[in-house]
């Protein structure tokens, strides 16, 4: 087996790696070669799974320094995000890139949702990413790094019934650009905003037709497109303040439709 290795010599930490797309940006930068560091908070068994198939791949396609290794950390404590890279040091991973997927999809409206709802879902989905980012540019110094954020078409399309959400993820591409100003020339900053690449299971087929009726290429993606557009991102150098909408042109879309059809978030 022989694949195409452009990130080789990359280690890579992906939060919220061990599952849906997490887990598909976990196992494709692994085929590029990357050694990949998966955390995970509630997943461990998947995590643990991944790793086990990831070893295998590289073993298999004869990656030089590729494989995984597993994290645990709550990156929606203050302390979570130092933590985690403070394990993968002590285990003898150093991380030249971070990909912040772990994120919470909270389902609640206007009056539904309190102020501790309110903190918790800024805590995971804004607050890490800014965390993760200064403890890796501390740890890394001059020797600089990758960031990149994985945000979520809610940001544009702001959805009512998940509207704590949609207000942290729209934060989120503003922090990107400050990070990359704040970072530079060291450090790259980016973000990609997936679209319907994998709707919850058991969502109805006429649900289904309406969210591929709202994208410009009229159907649904694939966690591997967000996954590629990680790769691009690790491996274009001049790339930095950039974010990168994989969503199929749904974020241009301006209708009524009900909120939260396109959720695609992960967890941790």
């Amino acid at each position: 087996m022989s694949l195409p290795q452009p990130l080789a010599g990359r280690t890579v930490l992906v939060t919220g790696g061990a599952r849906r797309v997490g887990a598909a940006i976990s196992r494709h930068l692994a085929e590029r070669g990357a050694r990949v560091l998966i955390h995970y908070h509630g997943s461990e068994e998947e995590a643990r799974r991944l790793v086990v198939d990831l070893a295998d791949l590289a073993s298999l396609a004869s990656l030089p320094g590729g494989g995984a290794a597993c994290f645990s950390a709550d990156l929606a404590s203050p302390e979570g995000p130092s933590a985690l890279l403070a394990a993968c040091e002590a285990a003898g991973e150093s991380p030249d890139a971070v990909v912040h997927g772990a994120a919470s999809f909270v389902n609640k409206g206007l009056f539904e949702t309190t102020a501790g709802d309110w903190d918790r879902i800024f805590a995971l989905n804004l607050r890490a990413f800014f965390l993760l980012a200064q403890e890796h540019a501390r740890r890394r110094g001059e020797r600089g790094g990758d960031l990149i954020a994985i945000c979520d078409s809610a940001a544009y399309e702001l959805w009512p019934g998940y509207l704590a959400h949609s207000v942290a993820k729209a934060a989120v591409i503003p922090l990107v650009k400050a990070l990359a100003k704040a970072l530079a020339p060291r450090f790259r900053v980016n973000g990609v905003v997936p679209g319907p690449v994998l709707p919850p299971e058991g969502t109805p087929e006429s649900e289904l037709a309406a969210i591929r009726e709202r994208t410009l290429l009229k159907r649904l993606g694939d966690p591997r497109h967000v996954a590629q557009a990680v790769e691009f991102l690790l491996a274009c150098d001049y790339a930095t303040g950039s974010v990168v909408e994989v969503t199929g042109g749904s974020h241009l879309w301006r209708g009524s439709a009900k909120a939260g059809t396109q959720g695609t978030r992960e967890g941790a």
